[in-house]
């Protein structure tokens, strides 16, 4: 039985090369990409472009009983249905398999969201003018990550609290500060006046080490040409405590000259799951994220009266069903549209007594 393996795997490559062409976004085609990978696994040796919606079928079939939820197993499917759209339109395929295959519909899945206490106590937990900056920043725009760290500080007026930010498909908006995001955005640029808003921080913070019986401070130090690594004796392990020898040690690092060249170069994504990592535990959360903190942001601004169109422009959504994931009513609100709207409710009985 021949082998069709490396003909599909090579086809695949050609499809992450066309969605390069395309301009997909990152995380599109790492979905994508991994749809694809886990569909020619499952074919084996069988040719991708002599697959029909019963082999597409069974496909689904393999994901529910690996125990994939319905949720993910609707996003293989629609990347599968992309995939040979593709084929199609290169002339591999004379019509699309996927497409003739369902899943029924699920309700729609609640955006995570945090409530505004815990929010605030995210807040609170951050350390350094950067993390104030990045809680302030996503939670009062409700951008996206890429959006925030492709943001150049040429593209933020402080005076007025706006930034302008690049979106999906390369569309440019306008976002609106808030007056507490603006003051923390000022005190973590410092007087920048170019480059990524976000970028990379170079500063290192040295090392104490015990060694042979003796502690040491070891760092690089960047105050000369020649950038050597620098060691300091503080002492014998026996004769002198952790405790003082840390002390001594945070007194020789600040006066050493511990900044790295800055390359200016963006922060990368790795780097704020770090960041939003060590919030989250300082904060007693599980989790918190940059999308975390989009969701929260349009999800109060619905609950505290925000109207559905203005929520979508501010998110920078294309179409206002992916806005009205938002559009859930709290306990607490539903009451209060109830004893206000409704005829015999408690707004409408004190009108009646007051005339």
């Amino acid at each position: 039985m021949r082998s069709y393996a490396r003909f599909n795997k090579s086809v695949a490559k050609r499809f992450d090369q066309w969605m390069v062409i395309q301009h997909y976004a990152e995380g599109s085609k790492y979905v994508y990409r991994q749809s694809v990978r886990l569909f020619v696994e499952f074919l084996k040796h069988k040719a991708i472009t002599h697959v029909t919606h019963i082999d597409v079928r069974k496909f689904m079939l393999y994901l529910a009983e690996s125990g994939v939820s319905i949720h993910s197993a609707r996003r293989h499917l629609q990347a599968i249905r992309r995939f040979y759209d593709f084929l199609n339109l290169g002339g591999l395929v004379s019509y699309v398999a996927p497409r003739l295959v369902t899943i029924r519909p699920t309700p729609p899945k609640t955006p995570p969201h945090l409530s505004e206490a815990e929010v605030l106590r995210l807040i609170e937990a951050a350390r350094t003018p950067r993390e104030k900056a990045f809680v302030e920043f996503f939670y009062g725009t409700g951008c996206r990550l890429r959006e925030a760290l492709c943001m150049r500080v040429q593209d933020v007026d402080l005076e007025v609290r706006t930034a302008r930010v690049t979106g999906k498909f390369g569309k440019t908006r306008i976002v609106l500060l808030t007056q507490s995001s603006s003051e923390a955005l000022r005190k973590y640029i410092a007087g920048r006046k170019v480059g990524y808003v976000f970028q990379q921080d170079y500063r290192q913070k040295g090392s104490l080490i015990s060694h042979r019986g003796a502690w040491w401070a070891r760092w690089r130090d960047y105050g000369d040409a020649e950038r050597k690594v620098q060691s300091r004796y503080l002492g014998t392990v026996k004769a002198v405590p952790r405790e003082a020898a840390q002390k001594a040690f945070d007194a020789v690092i600040a006066t050493a000259c511990l900044d790295r060249p800055k390359k200016g170069e963006p922060l990368t994504n790795a780097t704020v799951a770090v960041i939003f990592r060590h919030l989250a535990h300082r904060a007693g959360l599980t989790r918190a994220n940059p999308h975390k903190l989009r969701h929260s942001f349009a999800t109060h601004l619905y609950e505290n009266g925000a109207d559905i169109l203005a929520i979508q422009t501010l998110l920078g959504h294309v179409r206002t069903e992916t806005t009205a994931r938002y559009a859930r009513v709290s306990p607490f609100r539903l009451v209060e549209i109830f004893e206000r709207c409704h005829p015999l409710g408690v707004h409408h009985e004190t009108q009646t007594h007051d005339n």
